[in-house]
């Protein structure tokens, strides 16, 4: 049996950590990222952001913004990821 991936299925879940109008680190459970992958989520309120992996070590990874991110938005992430102790990640 093939195994779809739809736009609309997460590919993994993450936890954001230090936070910036660039980028962010995220910790993973799994380790199924490599650099160069493309990633998007979405904040309520906010526009979707998509980024980009730039490196890996273990379960934490650097991840570039394409766009930088307000300061509120910024904070909605933390404050998300604080709260409900992750962020779904959908390939880009």
């Amino acid at each position: 049996m093939a195994s779809d991936i739809s736009d609309d299925s997460p590919y993994s879940a993450a936890v954001a950590r230090h936070v910036s109008e660039d980028g962010c680190q995220f910790v993973f459970n799994e380790t199924r990222v490599a650099p160069g992958q493309r990633f998007r989520f979405k904040l309520a309120d906010f526009s979707p952001v998509i980024g980009t992996v730039r490196w890996v070590v273990g379960d934490h990874v650097g991840f570039a913004f394409d766009r930088p991110l307000s300061r509120d938005c910024q904070e909605a992430l933390q404050n998300h990821c604080r709260d409900v102790h992750g962020l779904e990640l959908f390939l880009a």
